[in-house]
């Protein structure tokens, strides 16, 4: 159904100007609109905010729809929605990605391909060797994988190895303390990892670059995600950093910022601390000016 459908589809339903009794019918009528015009369930937020409409006795049906039908949720229906918008943020920095022989991909795997993350991204080389550590395949983040992980891969462009176990533990993984890489890649990791172990992780990624080699890994920005409601964060996020907490880590572990990238401009939100989804649409999907945007990227070497 269409958008234009829903909406005159809500309107001749609810649009009333009879008073509404403060009772759960009101609230029933709430969560109707809900699924009929933004298509989804109540949020806890929503449901906080029109309880208490109802409870002041400031609720009504034309109110309820007016909000719905003129909210920025509702007016995104029409366009890309903001996740993919994300997502091809992230497809487009990895344009930008310099070329390795031998790559370290820390929560890389991919439950579609078997290459891993980094290339069904749209990574524009293929390295020699390719070594992906992530959880063991029963519990991926985006469920189990739909081929073999047990075993390495030869592809015309070279070989891939997988390991499992959890980032936090990667110094007594088998088969990676000997080697050393041209890049070590963390794609939307970091933010997984619990802060305590993070300064562990750095000195081993540190012993294990190759000469100028980089480490290069994308995340969140806490400045624009701290303004959006926390039912838009992923509860599995142990924390999520500004650009300016992580550069001190990453400077108090001996890395230098050799390049740094944001995505997903949102000046509007910075600006008025009010998150504006819409405004994804205005923009260019990187910026140098990182702390407006959604997510940002660094790009460092070992000092």
């Amino acid at each position: 159904m269409i958008i234009q459908a829903i909406g005159a589809k809500i309107k001749k339903i609810f649009y009333s100007t009879i008073p509404v009794k403060k009772d759960s019918s009101s609230m029933k009528a709430v969560c109707t609109a809900y699924e009929l015009i933004l298509q989804r369930s109540i949020d806890a937020d929503g449901k906080s905010y029109w309880q208490d409409q109802i409870k002041n006795g400031t609720f009504s049906k034309p109110l309820l729809i007016d909000a719905l039908v003129n909210s920025p949720e509702y007016q995104m229906l029409k366009k890309t929605p903001f996740h993919e918008m994300v997502h091809l943020a992230r497809v487009e920095w990895t344009k930008h990605l310099p070329k390795g022989s031998s790559i370290l991909d820390i929560g890389g795997s991919s439950p579609n391909i078997d290459q891993g993350a980094l290339i069904e991204l749209g990574y524009p080389y293929r390295p020699k060797q390719l070594f992906i550590v992530d959880l063991p395949p029963e519990e991926q983040y985006w469920g189990k994988p739909k081929f073999p992980q047990d075993r390495d891969y030869i592809f015309s462009w070279g070989t891939l190895k997988y390991f499992h176990g959890r980032a936090e533990n990667i110094a007594s993984l088998k088969g990676l303390q000997n080697l050393k890489f041209d890049i070590i890649y963390m794609g939307q990791t970091i933010e997984h990892i619990v802060p305590d172990f993070l300064p562990d992780i750095l000195d081993w990624i540190s012993d294990h670059l190759n000469e100028n080699g980089k480490f290069i890994f994308d995340t969140p920005n806490r400045l624009i995600t701290a303004i959006q409601s926390d039912s838009f964060i992923d509860p599995d996020h142990k924390i999520e950093y500004t650009p300016e907490q992580l550069e001190n880590i990453l400077r108090r572990h001996n890395f230098s910022i050799s390049d740094s990238w944001g995505l997903l401009p949102m000046p509007m939100t910075f600006q008025l601390k009010k998150f504006s989804p819409q405004e994804v649409y205005d923009h260019f999907l990187l910026s140098k000016d990182l702390k407006v945007c959604y997510l940002f990227a660094f790009s460092c070497t070992r000092n």
